[in-house]
């Protein structure tokens, strides 16, 4: 008889990632991607000038964006760790306080647009007063920009949240027609309606109201967990949060000016223009390839919240092992095809024979380069992830700035242009060696494992005889499971009744996910739990990747039936805390009981 094939069952927190991974990924590319069609429409269809001062405008952008991903960051870190330690109102409170905050600052930058325009560019890097002829263009791009501001930010603030809560489809569909949205109306303001710059500007801006519109039909949604309502949050949580935002503006800080001196230091050593031009190409795929990192690392930063919160270190461990193991698969990719297609790309931007050499040469570099960054990113977001805000901070000082500034300045210096352009590879693997070292120096060996990498105390998620870990695809796995969590139990003090009950409860729930869970891809049911026991308390967390179900709730509605679930009624009863949330499509429920 022909054996039945079993349905491939995938590692939970692996599914997690990726699937988070790409929607993230998705959506910086489509945003990138627009800004780039938005620059050659104008360019096509209004002239060279009005592109220019299109153009001149970024930094505003960049500095707009500067504050709301310290918002979104700091609003990310808390939120998912009072998600993972089931604090649901706090989680609301900061949610709450970060899109007040978000509202405050696109009042004051809407002011300063409208009161000392002149003043802001300034401070951004761009003087009018070079290019007097360009300033109307950019106050009449900036002027239908206005509108766009705060929905800008508000998106920034609440993406994130949302794919937290189980909306990755919807806000992955919100990138996408973003996009499409911010493409159609540039042609339709530029060709069509000859609206000029102002035309350009309010075409971002109707396409961000669009994208924020489809989001906020997401907390109408019956069982959102974050709901838009003015939940107050304590003073400690919104000083965490602003702790907990700052790395990612200080990392953006640093971007900003490494990219700002790298440009001066190209120009300075140009032989000619296309050197610059070949820089600028450099730029802008970096920008687009940089959207693979970026996406990695906004996800990879909320559910090592989760993680961590948790205290759970084999979960972080198979998390940042899979991070790692997918960047690296990713970017590899990607960089091979770039490497390969570079001739092509370059001919993209222009026929001229001295710039595409050029622009080969720096495209390859980039592709060499997109691994150590995508890795690197990541590596910065797991950091923040765990809270460690002092290694983040220093770690973005010379990833970010001294070293792709000090790089590009000692090989632009022997080498000229092509210097320059190859800096971005080799400043990446400059940097990778200083971390490993400094790795080296933490853990007083040579690192081997990947636990050397993950920065964690000795005593972070309890000693590993404290810890039992199991995955149960089937009913065996469940009585096996069952009779290894009670014997667990008594040897580490528990008394026979308590070891019992709790033996019991994993017993009734993880049955009742692998013979009634239904998963939302083909493949089966399964769950991964946790036994530990620590001197004073015993925690069973366990998660599944099914259709969200609350089993708190629907015991509370079934505790009349004496035949329903005996075992998960006991312990519930017994438990000094109960937590159930649903993050990232993942079921999560985390039981304590007094030892």
């Amino acid at each position: 008889m022909k054996k039945m094939r079993q349905p491939k069952q995938k590692d939970l927190i692996a599914s997690m990632l990726l699937s988070v991974a790409l929607a993230m990924i998705f959506t910086q590319i489509v945003g990138q991607v627009a800004l780039i069609v938005d620059g050659i429409v104008t360019s096509r269809f209004i002239g060279s000038e009005a592109y220019s001062a299109v153009s001149l405008f970024s930094p505003v952008i960049s500095t707009i964006l500067l504050f709301s991903t310290f918002i979104s960051t700091g609003c990310q870190v808390v939120g998912s760790k009072d998600v993972g330690t089931g604090k649901r109102e706090s989680a609301n409170g900061v949610f709450s306080f970060s899109l007040l905050l978000g509202l405050a600052v696109s009042v004051v930058v809407i002011l300063c647009c409208l009161l000392i325009p002149n003043a802001l560019f300034a401070v951004c890097g761009v003087s009018v007063n070079t290019y007097p002829q360009l300033r109307p263009y950019m106050m009449d791009y900036m002027n239908g920009f206005l509108i766009g501001i705060p929905f800008m930010i508000m998106i920034q603030i609440m993406g994130p949240m949302i794919v937290l809560d189980g909306g990755k489809k919807r806000f992955t569909l919100s990138s996408g027609v973003f996009g499409i949205c911010v493409i159609a109306a540039d042609i339709i303001a530029a060709a069509v309606l000859k609206a000029g710059t102002f035309g350009m500007g309010m075409a971002t801006s109707v396409s961000y109201v669009i994208q924020f519109v489809i989001l906020i039909l997401h907390f109408l949604k019956k069982g959102s967990y974050f709901k838009l309502r003015h939940t107050k949050s304590d003073p400690q949580s919104r000083k965490e949060m602003l702790k907990a935002g700052t790395p990612a503006f200080v990392r953006k800080l640093f971007v900003i000016l490494r990219d700002l001196i790298t440009n001066h230091i190209n120009i300075a050593v140009a032989v000619s223009a296309a050197a610059i031009a070949a820089r600028g190409m450099q730029h802008d795929l970096n920008l687009l390839m940089f959207c693979i990192g970026l996406g990695m690392g906004r996800a990879l930063l909320t559910i090592t919240g989760i993680f961590h919160s948790a205290n759970d270190r084999q979960g972080l461990k198979r998390l940042f092992t899979y991070s790692i193991k997918l960047s690296v698969q990713i970017s590899g990719t990607v960089g091979v095809l770039v490497f390969l297609l570079a001739p092509l790309i370059s001919r993209i931007y222009t026929s001229d024979p001295e710039v595409i050499s050029l622009s080969v040469f720096s495209i390859r570099c980039l592709a060499l380069a997109l691994p150590l960054d995508t890795l690197a990113c990541a590596y910065q977001n797991y950091l923040q992830g765990i809270n460690n805000r002092k290694l983040v901070n220093a770690f973005s000082f010379f990833e970010r700035f001294l070293v792709p500034v000090l790089t590009a300045l000692l090989m632009g210096t022997l080498f000229g242009s092509k210097g320059v352009l190859a800096s971005l590879a080799a400043g990446k693997l400059l940097l990778a060696i200083i971390m490993f070292f400094v790795i080296w120096i933490h853990c007083k060996h040579f690192p081997r494992h990947i636990e050397d990498y993950m920065y964690l105390d000795e005593s972070f998620g309890g000693k590993e005889s404290d810890n039992l870990y199991a995955r149960i695809l089937n009913m065996d796995d469940v009585i096996r499971e069952k009779d290894k969590a009670e014997d667990f139990c008594l040897k580490h003090g528990v008394d026979a009744k308590k070891a019992a009950l709790a033996a019991l409860f994993i017993e009734e729930m993880a049955g009742n996910i692998i013979e009634h869970g239904k998963s939302k891809t083909k493949a089966a049911a399964c769950a991964d739990y946790r036994l530990f026991i620590s001197d004073d308390k015993i925690s069973i967390t366990l998660r599944d990747y099914c259709l969200e179900f609350d089993p708190t709730k629907y015991y509370e509605l079934n505790k009349d039936d004496n035949e329903m679930a005996i075992g998960i009624r006991m312990v519930s009863n017994l438990a000094s805390d109960v937590r159930y949330f649903n993050a990232f499509n993942s079921n999560n429920i985390i039981i304590l009981l007094d030892k």
